[in-house]
């Protein structure tokens, strides 16, 4: 009974040895995928490696096209104009082509996500960027802008407010200005942006 007394007395030390020091330990939260570097939902014709922890977050490695780079209709990117070519647009990031115009006017949030459904060019049927994509083209502004110089008929970003496509709520949208010191904000969907539409490769 003694050696079991004994026993039990050790665990029940053990136990609370372990528990102060759990709690004296420092616990860090898991870093996320974008994080980790794992930010694209495809890849293309690129290898990909999937997140650990969410398989439908990829990195794309090494990107053949760089921002700035101007995007054919061909599947090919150059850093020179070409044209006997069809230009998609300019390479925002990994994935994102800017499409080399943009709306004339300010426009409502709705509008926006119809105006650029009705763009297509090569093939490819445009999109209002998410604010990820929009972030990328906030990032990559001096690039992308010095490849629209290049292109006749084209429209540089500007200092301006641009409808992403992602919602906060019902009642907010959050915008981006890629060459404000603010990147990004939100708005009602009611009020007025511009629309600068962008593809996907």
């Amino acid at each position: 009974i003694t050696n079991r007394m004994m026993i039990g007395a050790s665990l029940l030390m053990m136990t609370f040895s372990f528990a102060i020091n759990a709690n004296a330990e420092t616990c860090t939260q898991v870093p996320t995928c974008a994080e980790l570097g794992y930010t694209e939902t495809t890849c293309g014709n690129n290898a990909a490696l999937k997140c650990p922890f969410d398989q439908t977050k990829l990195f794309c490695g090494n990107e053949k096209c760089p921002a700035g780079y101007i995007y054919y209709s061909d599947n090919t990117c150059s850093s020179t104009y070409s044209s006997s070519k069809t230009v998609i647009g300019v390479v925002a990031g990994p994935g994102v082509i800017v499409n080399i115009g943009q709306s004339s006017s300010t426009m409502s949030w709705e509008q926006a996500i119809d105006v650029c459904k009705g763009v297509t060019i090569g093939g490819k049927t445009a999109h209002l960027p998410t604010i990820e994509e929009g972030m990328k083209i906030a990032q990559n502004s001096d690039a992308i802008n010095s490849g629209l110089l290049k292109i006749r008929g084209t429209t540089q970003l500007t200092v301006a407010w641009y409808w992403s496509s992602t919602q906060l709520n019902d009642a907010s949208v959050l915008i981006f200005n890629p060459l404000s010191g603010v990147p990004k904000d939100y708005a009602p969907p009611s009020s007025y942006d511009y629309a600068r539409c962008v593809f996907n490769y």
